[in-house]
């Protein structure tokens, strides 16, 4: 018993010695007294070879203290010990490099990578050796050679892919990524992710896009080359080309349109809507008795509209052709609950941007009357009627309408809108006090478009109601919105020019260009529109319709003049100079598709 608790004590007594030493060590390490360091590594070392972390720490202190002989003495024991480490022999080629001994290195170097090794255990930790040491060379010579002994040109794939990837060398990175695609389905993912990581530009896309050709030449109906060679199009914004290739595949696979429609969700978040419809146009022409095809008409339609909203309008033929696309599919598939949120979408294409009113109203009571229609669906309808109503001089029907939508869904975004649509009214109708006490509340609006359109004609108000004793001047400014609203820009445009005789010096001379420029804007006098905004900007540059100016403007710019590199500009100079404004998402979204950014894959359903 006695001689038990001696040793125990002894025992004790040498664990807490050398936990005293490493400590020692580390802090004489951690001081750059590198000599006394190695002293204390040396006694650990030799009480424990086995450890890996004395050696390491050892071998560094001999290093920095140029101590080579011992280094090398060290090296020659470990190598000894442990012959199939051969990172002890790859750390002796790593001190002739940092002596200048090349020539020593290199026949180490020769001796090791064209080692027999057959395993791959052995294989990684020489690879691993080379690397810990930066001998990426090597490193990648070991697996080539491994690979070429063992006549499997799949091996160490990902291995070699991160080597040069670390070396700089992108193509033969790629190209050992895509081989393992062609063989490994499940791994596609995973390599498309690390491809994304590692790919810098365009030209690295164009790049994967050349490879995956090549392999595509002799294994044309590899799967997974041809998705990568999908992902790559799409990854350089190469639309036509992602749409050939997923035909090419949709027809090879005989997936009646599955694949193309996947692209066109793609295609419509990206808002490149012309090569989505193309997408839809050819799943509609595969037949009738295909699965895709009542969806690929609704996706025509979608896109029609989508595009329509995007740039507040179209050219006559676009609205015209568009308004074909509706009225053939409602003929094919009946007027139904089925087909209602069509009747919506074609009354607000009639109401808003071709101004036919009355067949808007058309459209929506046929819808209204539908059995079955969906409850939001309906309250849609019901809006877009109180519009239309407003529009061709029916108030009291907008009214009652608006505040139907409202008591039904007080707590939705859809009741939000509907309140923004009242509030709306009662601004046009000159009731400015009760419009705002609306507006107020929709001011924290859960939707940012309602709490946008909200704040802005709150501001209109609180800057402009009381600075004169009859409010005349804001009446007479919001009839003129009114006018614009029922695309009567003529009248609208004689009130506003008089308001400056009547009430000379008035606030509302911002608010006057702005109106103003939409309405010539609405007669497509694009360039007048563009002088008003630019003067807003310019001279009001503090005011609340600056960045309302410059929104508009860039859009001017962006759809209907054709002048990207001008819209992307004020884009950014929104981004950048009014942080505040509420139009910095839109403009950070708008400048990002502008300048190309990275793609966005989210799914759209229809």
């Amino acid at each position: 018993m006695r001689l038990a608790l001696v040793i125990l004590f002894f025992s004790a007594f040498s664990t807490f010695a050398q936990s005293t030493d490493e400590k020692l060590a580390a802090q004489y390490f951690s001081d750059k007294d590198y000599a006394k360091a190695a002293d204390l590594y040396e006694d650990l070392a030799r009480k424990q070879p086995e450890s890996v972390y004395f050696y390491e720490n050892l071998l560094q202190c001999y290093v920095l203290i140029k101590d080579f002989k011992s280094a090398e003495k060290l090296l020659d024991k470990r190598i000894k010990k442990y012959p199939s480490q051969y990172s002890y022999q790859v750390d002796k080629a790593y001190l002739f490099h940092l002596q200048g001994l090349t020539q020593k290195r290199d026949e180490l170097f020769k001796d090791l990578t064209e080692l027999k090794l057959y395993n791959s255990d052995e294989i990684d930790i020489l690879a691993n050796g080379f690397l810990k040491r930066r001998f990426f060379e090597q490193a990648i010579q070991s697996y080539v050679n491994a690979r070429n002994r063992l006549n499997d040109k799949s091996l160490f794939a990902y291995n070699l892919s991160e080597l040069y990837f670390q070396s700089g060398k992108i193509n033969e990175a790629t190209e050992e990524l895509v081989s393992m695609a062609g063989i490994y389905e499940y791994m596609l993912d995973e390599i498309k992710n690390r491809l994304i990581m590692a790919y810098k530009n365009n030209e690295n896309y164009k790049m994967l896009s050349s490879v995956l050709l090549l392999k595509l030449q002799k294994e044309p109906d590899n799967l997974s080359y041809n998705d990568m060679l999908v992902w790559s199009f799409t990854q350089q914004r190469d639309w036509n080309g992602a749409f050939i290739q997923t035909k090419a595949i949709d027809k090879r696979l005989k997936e009646e349109g599955k694949r193309v429609m996947e692209l066109s969700s793609i295609l419509i978040t990206n808002e490149v809507y012309d090569m989505a419809v193309k997408c839809f146009e050819y799943v509609k022409l595969l037949g009738q008795d295909k699965r895709y095809y009542f969806q690929a008409q609704q996706g025509i339609l979608t896109c029609g509209m989508l595009r329509v909203r995007t740039e507040n309008g179209g050219s006559p033929e676009q609205l015209k052709s568009l308004e074909f696309e509706f009225l053939n599919y409602l003929n094919v598939n009946g007027y139904n609950w089925q087909t209602a949120e069509q009747m919506k979408d074609l009354a607000e294409l009639y109401i808003y941007y071709i101004h036919l009113p009355q067949k808007g109203i058309e459209q929506l009571n046929k819808a209204i009357s539908m059995p079955g229609i969906n409850s939001k669906l309906m309250a849609q309808c019901k809006l877009n009627l109180g519009d239309a109503m407003l529009i061709t001089g029916d108030p009291w029907e907008a009214d009652l309408l608006y505040k139907q939508v409202e008591k039904l869904f007080t707590n939705d975004a859809i009741g939000q809108e509907a309140r923004y649509r009242y509030a709306r009214l009662c601004y046009f109708r000159g009731d400015f006090e009760w419009a705002q006490t609306q507006l107020d509340v929709l001011k924290g609006a859960t939707t940012q478009l309602i709490s946008n359109n909200a704040m802005r004609l709150w501001l209109i108000i609180q800057d402009n109601l009381g600075l004169d004793s009859t409010d005349e001047a804001l009446k007479l400014y919001a009839n003129a919105e009114l006018l614009i609203f029922q695309n009567k820009p003529d009248d609208a445009l004689k009130i506003l020019e008089s308001i400056p005789e009547l009430f000379p010096g008035h606030t509302l001379t911002d608010e006057i260009y702005f109106a103003k420029a939409l309405i010539y804007e609405q007669k497509s006098d694009y360039l007048m529109a563009e002088q008003l905004y630019l003067r807003i900007s310019k001279d009001f540059s503090f005011d609340i319709l600056s960045d309302n100016a410059l929104i508009n403007l860039a859009h001017l710019y962006e759809f209907k003049l054709n002048d990207t590199a001008k819209a992307k500009k004020i884009y950014e100079m929104i981004v950048l100079n009014y942080t505040g404004s509420l139009f910095i998402a839109e403009a950070r979204k708008r400048f990002r598709i502008l300048r190309g950014d990275g793609l966005k894959e989210q799914e759209v359903n229809y």
